[in-house]
């Protein structure tokens, strides 16, 4: 007598594909197996039951009434099974997280944000550019996370954390100079067209509070949104820039060569800013240990 502890449902699979299509040979092509094989089942199904199933004519088969009756009791078993089925392969939900990055330093947080992906695959991420200001509307505004970037001020709804501080350095090409042996000195590096950050940024004013004299003594300047940018104007003779030591190693080439000007030029600090308590949440949590774990390779 057929009961749970000897159900076999490879046995009533064979008998729902053949009573489906009334034909073992599409039973046997869908499972993989031989026509005497799904009869063989057949048989001891209904052995098992205690009744026949079909009822076998030439080259077909015909369900009785109790093969009727318990293919009716099979569809629903099958049924169940695959909505169970599919409860068990629903994705876990999708997980949403929104950032923004400064156009000068995204190339240093890609490589770090990178491996914070490849950590957490189920995260789908928004990235935006953001100026500092609008970085900071964003957050209050609940449509960001966490701002990358440099923010000398915040309001008292956000707190922040340091992620990398850097020095300021002088790029310059040398065929300007004849290629010294030695860098030219920053007094005469800025007796030339000197390239700069904007007027409004956090750097231009660090560089204006600490590097006054040599700013005005510069033939005229230049102001270039990024590090990338005065690299480009560097290399193509067009003067030297006061930049950012952090993006120096991206700008050596032989037609770009730089001199750290140290901390009496001024210190700037490259931070992770979010609104208060959102550390409690797992994945703000995860990404700034992160960005905060080493340089990018």
């Amino acid at each position: 007598m057929l009961n749970l502890d000897t159900l076999d449902l490879k046995r009533l699979r064979a008998f729902q594909l053949v009573a489906r299509n009334g034909s073992l040979r599409v039973a046997a092509n869908r499972l993989k197996q031989s026509i005497p094989a799904i009869s063989g089942k057949i048989r001891k199904l209904e052995t098992e039951l205690g009744f026949d199933l079909f009822e076998r004519l030439p080259n077909r088969l015909v369900l009785t009434l109790a093969g009727e009756r318990f293919l009716r009791e099979v569809e629903g078993i099958f049924e169940r099974a695959e909505q169970a089925l599919g409860t068990l392969n629903v994705r876990a939900p999708e997980q949403r997280l929104s950032i923004s990055v400064g156009s000068d330093h995204a190339w240093y947080f890609a490589p770090k944000i990178r491996d914070f992906l490849a950590r957490f695959p189920e995260v789908a991420l928004g990235f935006r550019v953001y100026k500092s200001a609008e970085a900071l509307e964003a957050l209050e505004r609940g449509q960001v996370e966490i701002s990358f970037g440099i923010f000398p001020d915040l309001p008292r709804t956000l707190e922040r954390r340091t992620m990398v501080s850097s020095t300021l350095s002088l790029a310059y090409n040398p065929q300007e100079f004849g290629r010294p042996r030695k860098a030219p000195s920053l007094a005469e590096l800025a007796r030339h067209r000197l390239i700069v950050p904007p007027q409004s940024t956090v750097t231009r004013g660090l560089i204006e509070r600490n590097l006054r004299p040599q700013l005005d003594r510069a033939a005229s300047l230049i102001e270039v949104p990024t590090c990338e940018t005065a690299a480009t104007f560097v290399e193509m003779g067009v003067g030297p820039a006061i930049v950012h030591s952090l993006c120096v190693e991206r700008m050596l080439s032989r037609h770009v060569q730089a001199v750290d000007l140290g901390p009496k030029a001024g210190t700037v600090h490259f931070s992770a800013i979010y609104r208060k308590g959102a550390l409690k949440a797992p994945l703000v949590r995860a990404l700034l240990d992160q960005v905060s774990e080493s340089e990018p390779g």
